[in-house]
This record gives structure tokens, C-alpha cells and sequence, in this order.
């Protein structure tokens, strides 16, 4: 790490060039856990009132009960936090301005998926639906971690972007 890696007592306290790398480092890494959760997690699924999907849906129905972040994205969050992870240390202990920004790219694709495509698909109910009246869909804690580690994310690399001129 760059600059003064000791802990000031005197008015400053904590030097910027202790902290800002840390920090970097701890919601960059955080942000690529929660991606890695949401893949295995309940993006969206479907409600009956009275009774659960899976006891009604016929076959065909059956798969959208639940939909998992692996079953929207096919493993794509799984590859954006192994890279995610790979610049946050560049970012972190290397000070790269250009992993920096990479950060916030993949936080832009990360919240691009989820509010672009997973948000408007955690409202549908599809056939399960047409069935059953009041089947309603709902959003899975799988969503909200998938927006939640593009914030982190984001929150992350704009650190690092901003940390030469700290």
C-alpha cells in the first residue's frame, strides 16, 4: 500500500491512504459474495394464495415456481465476481485506476441484469397464472442481493477512482 501506513493520534486520526485501500477492498469483496449468493438464491417466484405453486402446477409449470439466479443468467454473476474479485485487489493494493473503473462496469452489468431483466420477471406469474387467480410473483432475496453487490460494487470501484486524489 501507498503513503503512511500508520494510525495518527493526533487530529487526523486514521490516514486516507491506511483506510481508503481497506474500504475499497472490504465492498469490493463483500459485493462479489453477495453476486455469488444471488446465483443460488430465488430471484423471483409465484404465490397462490392457500396453497404453494409446486402442489398445483401442472409439469410444464412447475420450473417457474421458483426461478433461481442460476436459471436467469446461466452462471453469468458466478463469472462477473471471480473478476470482480481479481480487480478489487488490483484496485486495492495496486491503486490500478484502469480495475477501478473495470468495477464499475461490472456493477453496471450487474445492476443492468437485474433491473432490466430479473425485476420486470419477479412480477410475472406465466402459466401458473393463467390457472390459478390471485397468483401473484414476487421478488426472491436473490434480487435484492443482486442489487445489492452491484452497489457495493460501484461503491468500490468509485473509491478507488477517487483514491489519488484523497
Amino acid at each position: 500500500m501507498r503513503g503512511s501506513r500508520t494510525i495518527g493520534s493526533g487530529a487526523r486520526g486514521l490516514t486516507a491512504a491506511w483506510w481508503l485501500p481497506r474500504a475499497v477492498l472490504i465492498l469490493g469483496l463483500a459485493g462479489a459474495a453477495s453476486l455469488v449468493l444471488a446465483e443460488f438464491s430465488t430471484i423471483a417466484s409465484v404465490e397462490i394464495p392457500g396453497r404453494t405453486c409446486s402442489e398445483v402446477a401442472d409439469l410444464r409449470a412447475v420450473d417457474r415456481c421458483e426461478l433461481s439466479g442460476f436459471e436467469r443468467h446461466g452462471g453469468a454473476l458466478l463469472l462477473l465476481a471471480g473478476l470482480a474479485v481479481v480487480l478489487v485487489v488490483g484496485a486495492a493494493r495496486g491503486g490500478s485506476r484502469p480495475a477501478a473503473a473495470a468495477l464499475i462496469v461490472i456493477a453496471a452489468i450487474t445492476l443492468a441484469l437485474a433491473l432490466l431483466r430479473d425485476l420486470p420477471e419477479a412480477n410475472e406469474v406465466g402459466v401458473v397464472g393463467i390457472a390459478y387467480e390471485g397468483a401473484a410473483g414476487t421478488a426472491g432475496p436473490g434480487l435484492y442481493l443482486e442489487i445489492g453487490g452491484g452497489l457495493l460494487l460501484a461503491g468500490a470501484g468509485a473509491l478507488a477512482l477517487g483514491r489519488r486524489r484523497a
